[in-house]
């Protein structure tokens, strides 16, 4: 007797191919092109950022200065420029990038634009390169996590709150807003309660 020869398993299809450069700085530093993971120093990610901010391209000054701010050093700044072009497709004079670019920071920034406080707290999982010393990336970080916090505190919705202290234990205004909102009678407060005496606590031990 012929055994039946089994059928050829059907190979699972390969993953689509992201085409373009795709940042996710907000409490990491990893990017991907064209659906390749990209291995990048700090410098080459604060480099980015600082293009994305500005698709109409900045000069050697202009980035040098965003980089190292007073202490800026166009000659350093060029190597780096060199090195990163190396990985990502660059223009020079003005420096931009030439890929298509997505980020996350900048979808965040959009949601916000639109007036989806929701979906931009569930996106904003951690500050833009928190150990970025860049004085360009600093202002950006400050502006979006302030910006993420207002929408949060104005929206009247529970659910930004909630995500927002689950990942910022020790922002007292969050908390106490997120405390008001509850109702009265709702077992929740007490978890809010707790958090704000362990948030205090940490400040007053700081």
């Amino acid at each position: 007797m012929t055994l039946a020869l089994a059928p050829a398993l059907n190979p699972a299809p390969p993953a689509p191919v992201t085409p373009g450069l795709h940042l996710n700085f907000l409490g990491a530093e990893q990017a991907t092109l064209d659906g390749q993971t990209l291995k990048l120093r700090r410098r080459f990610c604060e480099i980015l950022v600082i293009l994305t901010t500005n698709p109409n391209g900045v000069t050697g000054g202009q980035l040098s200065a965003a980089l190292y701010g007073e202490w800026s050093d166009t000659q350093n700044q060029a190597v780096e420029v060199h090195r990163l072009s190396k990985l990502v497709e660059l223009s020079s004079k003005p420096y931009r990038l030439v890929p298509v670019v997505g980020a996350d920071f900048l979808t965040v920034q959009d949601l916000l634009m639109a007036g989806r406080t929701c979906d931009a707290a569930q996106l904003y999982r951690g500050e833009l390169l928190p150990l970025s010393d860049a004085p360009a990336v600093n202002e950006y970080r400050e502006y979006l996590h302030e910006s993420v916090r207002q929408a949060a505190l104005l929206s009247g919705e529970l659910s930004p709150l909630w995500t927002l202290v689950s990942r910022f234990p020790d922002d007292l205004e969050l908390i106490e807003a997120l405390g008001d909102r509850l109702p009265l009678g709702d077992v929740r407060r007490g978890m809010v309660q707790a958090r704000l005496r362990l948030a205090q606590r940490r400040l007053r031990a700081s």
